[in-house]
């Protein structure tokens, strides 16, 4: 079940990061405990850390008026390109806003649930973490 928590400031869907989706003390996404997080997002990530946000209390990135600042867009572009599936936090966060968190959950649960074992996968791995199928 993905859940709203598990939806990081940025847009990133936390639901499908590979730390999240292991068995053993899986990470609770990005505004979580810092319990069980990858070093990278307890105490480098810039969306996190930044006081703009804090300070004004935004829940998600495009709340700002610098959205989207630099640090977002080193996200969108990694996520886009680097991983061998596509997320775009932009995206993302334009659906919450045009149809609604239910609707985009929906949605990320449908796209992101393995043809094979109907478990979540990663945005991260070719393979399902649960039963290997290699995933198109």
């Amino acid at each position: 079940m993905f859940k709203a928590e598990m939806v990081a400031p940025c847009g990133l869907d936390c639901n499908i990061c590979s730390q999240a989706l292991i068995e053993h003390d899986p990470c609770q996404g990005c505004t979580g405990p810092v319990d069980h997080k990858p070093e990278f997002c307890a105490m480098h990530c810039g969306i996190i850390l930044c006081e703009k946000r804090r300070k004004n209390g935004y829940k998600y990135c495009d709340e700002c008026p610098d959205y989207p600042c630099d640090d977002v867009m080193e996200k969108e572009n990694r996520y886009t390109t680097q991983y061998p599936h596509r997320e775009s936090p932009l995206e993302n966060l334009k659906m919450i806003r045009e149809k609604g968190m239910d609707a985009f959950l929906e949605y990320q649960q449908q796209h992101w649930t393995c043809p094979d074992c109907s478990r979540t996968f990663s945005v991260h791995d070719r393979r399902c973490p649960h039963c290997g199928t290699v995933i198109k």
